[in-house]
């Protein structure tokens, strides 16, 4: 009986231990994971950070919800360096992912704008793309969920080094010096470093990169700072967990960007959320925003969900709900249409240098007579050669370029496929947050999944399975040729064949295969049953011979003044060397390298050789059989052995040779003196 009185107490017990965590996580979580996010900056200078007026200190953390829209003020050279040792596990991995997804939503992706590049690392590194490999976001992005982990080791001195020589050059994608373009590596690790961090990481500081380390859980907070650039508290962060690492967006966004709206102050009861020069004030879930627009209650029915004959968005207020119309438009004395906003954007302040022009709720600006509109669309420069003053078919804005000219749109539209007229641009769905396991693809402000290939759709629409059937394998009844789709199949002809209408069988082509569909970007021509692509002028056909790209000038093909390679840098050129050659100060001629002062491993001394050296000695030394080193020259002596029986046979040798001499001489002397007449 005490056994079991025992073993009731123990169960309770465990039961109301899991019940509290229960509650504690619920209740105490999201305070947990505000205080997690905060920067190592942030608790080393508490007093720095300056909560605005009526906010509580704990609500200011790093949410990206709070991020705003995309960073658009500085233009940057920009190299993420991330740890993928065996630390740090798949499910974290992932995590790291989401945080450089969230850091490109956030920022201005261009080729005149900001370039990304990531660097990944353990015991060796592997440079993912460089900052010239992806111009958007939409395939960055796509790249960065394909990153795969390296497992073993932390080589972090050998990344910020493999960074700095080949991430940051202008052969892989780094704007020139005089340019003066940002340039920033974002460090990111969850370890020590099994490599010497300090003096590499000088390097690359004095260089001009500016280094951000991002330490996470087991970083260690010392090498953290010998990596970073000064001043160190507004460069080192420390997150406890990867589950809170994308925190770090919107404070990285504050750096990289400048000050946001909600950064410099606001009275937003739960989330500020910053919309270009203002804020907007947004309720974490469960909560709904009162009237006033800054204060949020307790959602406790959601009226909305129950039906709504709001013509634009319905806002839940406790049991009830009331009507909002989209940006740019105003409300009806109905309350439930909209119309659209009539209102003087440009009396409401502008940041046109010249003239601002009313367009509708939106404005845009226009120069003087004299000028043209800069690529920013704001200021503007003296005009030189204006193409687009020659006459242009733009819908919106015709931009000149040298001699040439191109078609942009107005904010808040993009340029057709024709690249002349603009439409209306529709909000991003899948940016605005989704749940798809692979790729969330926007669908005119809906959206829908879609998998990776080899993969198929489930059931639930957003997750995705390994594909393993073939469809046509099983049996199918086309004509021509089967085609695998997932689970099912298609049939398509053969080249000259149309599908007829039963979707299965074919029929010989004879109509403009143009007219039947195409897949050619700018222009289909018919060829007897057959098809190819064109481009419109001024552009080129793609290696896919359906797309098309801005035939770009080559400027090198225009001549040029450099000793030995011109290469072209969008309109104009620069020079480079061959091999072995170096760039003078005038950027144009070159001089033969001399190997001997790159550095040599010769002892004594080293010999240029034209494209390579070799070593030589000093007086009294040898060359060592490494070709590299020396050794002090030995003194050879000849040991001479006698042998006595030789000598003296070479001694009567001598003496008979000596006595035959001194005969023959006697005779002649006596023979000579017969003859002397007397």
């Amino acid at each position: 009986m005490t056994s079991l009185f025992r073993g009731l107490v123990y169960c309770f017990s465990v039961l109301a231990l899991e019940v509290c965590e229960t509650y504690s996580s619920r209740v105490g979580g999201e305070e947990a994971e505000r205080i997690l996010s905060q920067s190592y900056a942030q608790r080393r200078a508490p007093g720095r950070q300056r909560a605005p007026q009526n906010v509580p200190t704990a609500e200011r953390t790093l949410s990206p919800q709070g991020t705003g829209g995309t960073c658009i003020n500085r233009p940057l050279d920009l190299v993420f360096i991330i740890d993928s040792s065996r630390s740090v596990r798949p499910v974290e991995f992932e995590k790291v992912k989401i945080f450089l997804a969230d850091m490109v939503d956030t920022l201005d992706i261009a080729p005149d704008a900001t370039r990304v590049a990531v660097v990944n690392y353990a015991s060796t590194v592997n440079i993912e793309f460089l900052l010239k490999t992806y111009p958007n976001k939409a395939t960055m992005k796509q790249a960065l969920l394909r990153i795969e982990p390296l497992a073993a080791g932390t080589m972090t001195g050998l990344a910020i080094k493999t960074a700095m020589e080949q991430a940051f050059t202008e052969e892989t994608g780094a704007r020139l010096r005089d340019q003066k373009i940002s340039k920033v590596a974002i460090i990111v690790t969850d370890g020590r470093p099994q490599d010497q961090v300090q003096e590499v990481s000088a390097a690359a500081r004095a260089s001009g990169i500016e280094i951000y380390a991002v330490g996470v859980d087991r970083a260690d907070i010392q090498s953290l700072r010998l990596m970073a650039s000064e001043p160190l508290d507004d460069h080192v962060f420390y997150v406890e967990t990867y589950g809170v690492i994308e925190k770090l967006t919107s404070k990285f966004r504050e750096t990289l960007c400048g000050l946001t709206s909600c950064a410099l102050g606001h009275d937003c009861d739960h989330i500020c959320v910053n919309n270009n020069s203002l804020y907007y004030c947004r309720c974490r879930e469960g909560f709904v925003l009162n009237e006033d627009m800054k204060t949020c209650s307790k959602q406790s029915l959601d009226s909305c969900a129950l039906g709504h004959d709001c013509e634009h968005i319905c806002v839940n207020n406790n049991s009830d709900y009331y009507c909002r119309c989209r940006e740019g438009f105003v409300l009806n004395e109905d309350m439930k249409t909209c119309s659209k906003q009539s209102l003087d954007s440009c009396a409401l302040g502008h940041d046109c240098e010249h003239i601002c022009v009313d367009n509708n709720s939106d404005y845009y600006c226009r120069c003087r007579e004299g000028f043209v509109l800069n690529e920013d669309m704001k200021t503007c420069s003296k005009q030189s050669l204006d193409s687009c003053a020659l006459g242009h078919d733009c819908e919106h804005i015709c931009v000149d370029n040298n001699g040439d000219y191109y078609c942009r749109c107005w904010e808040g539209f993009v340029l057709n496929e024709d690249m002349k007229t603009c439409s209306k641009q529709s909000l991003d769905s899948c940016a605005l947050g989704h749940d798809c396991e692979h790729i969330c693809v926007d669908n005119n402000g809906d959206y829908y999944c879609r998998c990776r290939e080899g993969f198929v759709l489930n059931e639930d629409m957003k997750t995705c399975s390994k594909q393993s059937l073939d469809s046509c394998a099983l049996g199918h009844d086309c004509d021509h040729i089967c085609v695998n789709n997932n689970s099912l199949y298609y049939c398509r002809c053969r080249e000259g064949f149309v599908l007829n209408e039963d979707m299965k069988t074919c029929s010989k082509q004879s109509l403009d295969s143009c007219a039947l569909g195409h897949d050619c970007e700018h222009i289909c021509v018919d060829n007897n049953g057959d098809y190819y692509c064109r481009c419109r002028e001024r552009f080129v056909l793609n290696e896919d011979m359906r797309t098309c790209s801005k035939q770009s000038v080559d400027a090198c093909a225009l001549g040029h003044d450099c000793d030995h390679i011109c290469v072209n840098s969008n309109a104009s050129y620069y020079c480079r060397c061959q091999e072995g050659f170096v760039l003078n100060e005038d950027m144009k001629t070159c001089s033969r390298l001399d190997p001997c002062t790159l550095g040599h491993d010769c002892e004594h001394i080293c010999v240029n050789n034209d494209d390579s050296y070799s070593c030589k000695c000093r007086r009294g030394f040898i060359l060592n059989e490494d070709m590299r080193t020396c050794s002090k020259k030995k003194e050879v002596r000849a040991e001479v052995t006698v042998d006595p029986c030789k000598c003296e046979a070479q001694l009567a040798f001598q003496r008979a040779t000596l006595s035959s001499i001194r005969e023959l001489s006697g005779r002649h002397i006596l023979s000579a003196l017969s003859h002397i007449p007397r």
